[in-house]
């Protein structure tokens, strides 16, 4: 008896990590995006980025009217691995405007790695990341 209940146990195991995908190396990242006053930024994609010992991993989620993503590494929301990431935020302004003079609701400083100060640790389980961002700066002449 005591075997089959070990058992029973065992595959029970098994079965709620197959269903919760922590085989897969990959968890769930979910967040928002809006501006300081609290509106949402309704167009754009967040992109994350780790390069750890040479080997890069790139997620990205393109953004909801309500400013809400969700992050998918080899297909749309399936996840990242863990582990700390620079973000940046796209724009999806395809224009020949270089992205220094584009003319966006938020500073232009995020979309660049090294420029938008903004990181999050990815870790296992699920993760939720709000994101504020600054109205862009104008330049007076």
């Amino acid at each position: 008896m005591a075997k089959g209940r070990r058992f029973v146990r065992t595959a029970f195991v098994v079965l709620l990590f197959g269903l919760t995908g922590c085989s897969s190396g990959l968890y769930p990242v979910r967040g928002t995006v809006k501006l300081e006053d609290g509106t949402p930024l309704a167009k754009g994609m967040v992109i994350f980025e780790k390069d750890e010992g040479g080997k890069s991993v790139m997620a990205r989620g393109e953004l909801k009217p309500d400013g809400s993503f969700q992050l998918g590494t080899n297909k749309p929301g399936d996840g990242v691995p863990a582990g700390k990431y620079r973000v940046l935020i796209n724009s999806m302004d395809i224009s020949d405007v270089p992205d220094e003079k584009k003319v966006l609701p938020f500073d232009n400083k995020y979309l660049k790695y090294e420029t938008s100060g903004l990181e999050f640790e990815v870790k296992a389980g699920e993760n939720e990341f709000p994101i504020t961002l600054a109205r862009g700066r104008r330049i007076r002449r």
